[in-house]
C-alpha cells in the first residue's frame, strides 16, 4: 500500500516516462499568471507555432462566437478570446500533439480516448456552472480537467505497452474497472500518472488533484470534491459514449449522481450537450 504521495511518485517515475512540459505552454502559462500578460503577448506565442495558430483561429472563426466576419489575424483572435480561453485551447493542443502517435494495443481505441475525453470536458465545465460540489471551481479550469483526466492511459500505453494492455486483458477477464486492473498490476492507476503531469505541466493546484484523485479518495474534502466532479463528468460521457473504448470505466452509481444537487433540468442539459459533443480536431 502507498502512504506517501513522495512514494507515489517515485513508483510512477520508476515505471513510465512522463513528457516534459511544451515549451509553448511554458511560455503561455508564464503570460496568463504574470499580472502584465496580455492576449499581445500570447499572440506572439502562438504565431510560432502553426498547429496552435491554426486551432486558435478555427476556435474564434466557430458558431460559438458568432463573428460577422472572419478572423486570420492571430493578434485580433487571441483578442477575442482572452487569456483564459487561450491557455485552454494551448492545454488541449500541446495534449494533443504530445500523444498523436501513440502505439496501437488490442481492445484499446485512442481516437474513442479523445471523443470522450472532450465529453468529459464538456461535462465538467457544464457541472461546474451548476453544481454546488464544484465549490468554486472555474469553468476553465473544470474544462482542463475532463480534458486530461485519461492522459495517464496514453502515457501508461506509450512507457508500459505490454502490461498496458495486460491490464486491459484483465479488465475485460474479471469485468472490473480498467482502474482497478490498473492498480492492481502497477501498484496505481492513469488517474495518478494524468495527476503527476498536471503537477510537472505547471497546471492549477485544483486540476492537479482533480485528475489524480478521479478514480480514488483525496485525504481532504476539498480535493474529495474535485476527485468526483471528474468522475461524475467521467460518467456522463461513459454514458453518452458507449463502450467503443474497449474496456469498462469506473463510473458513479444512481445515488453517488444525486449529489451533484442538480435539478433534473440541469441533468437533461449535461446529457444533451455531452451526447451531441464531438472531438473534431
Amino acid at each position: 500500500m502507498i502512504s506517501t504521495t513522495a512514494e507515489l511518485e517515485d513508483l510512477i517515475d520508476g515505471t513510465v516516462s512522463i513528457p516534459t512540459i511544451p515549451t509553448v505552454l511554458t511560455e503561455i502559462t508564464a503570460i496568463f499568471n504574470s499580472a502584465d500578460g496580455s492576449a499581445r503577448d500570447a499572440a506572439a506565442v502562438i504565431e510560432k507555432d502553426p498547429a496552435i495558430a491554426t486551432r486558435v483561429l478555427r476556435l474564434v472563426n466557430s458558431p460559438f462566437y458568432g463573428l460577422r466576419s472572419a478572423v486570420s489575424n492571430i493578434n485580433l483572435a487571441c483578442s477575442i478570446l482572452g487569456l483564459k480561453a487561450i491557455k485552454n485551447l494551448v492545454v488541449q493542443a500541446t495534449v494533443l500533439q504530445t500523444f498523436a502517435n501513440s502505439p496501437d494495443v488490442a481492445g484499446f481505441d485512442a481516437n474513442w480516448l479523445w471523443d470522450h475525453s472532450f465529453k468529459t470536458a464538456v461535462a465538467c465545465r457544464m457541472l461546474a456552472e451548476r453544481s454546488p460540489v464544484a465549490a468554486g471551481m472555474a469553468k476553465d479550469d473544470a474544462y482542463t480537467c475532463g480534458l486530461i483526466h485519461d492522459v495517464g492511459k496514453l502515457i501508461l500505453l506509450e512507457s508500459q505497452t505490454d502490461r498496458f494492455g495486460e491490464a486491459l486483458r484483465a479488465a475485460a477477464k474479471h469485468q472490473v474497472p480498467l482502474a482497478k486492473a490498473e492498480g492492481e498490476l502497477f501498484g496505481f492507476n492513469h488517474a495518478h500518472v494524468g495527476g503527476l503531469l498536471a503537477n510537472r505541466w505547471k497546471l492549477a493546484e485544483n486540476v492537479q488533484a482533480a485528475v489524480m484523485y478521479h478514480h480514488s479518495p483525496a485525504t481532504n474534502a476539498e480535493d474529495w470534491a474535485r476527485g468526483f466532479l471528474v468522475k461524475a463528468a467521467n460518467t456522463f460521457a461513459h454514458h453518452a459514449g458507449g463502450a467503443g473504448g474497449g474496456y469498462r470505466g469506473d463510473l458513479c452509481d444512481p445515488d453517488s449522481m444525486l449529489a451533484l444537487g442538480l435539478s433534473a433540468a440541469d441533468e437533461a442539459a449535461i446529457r444533451d450537450a455531452v451526447a451531441q459533443a464531438s472531438m473534431t480536431g
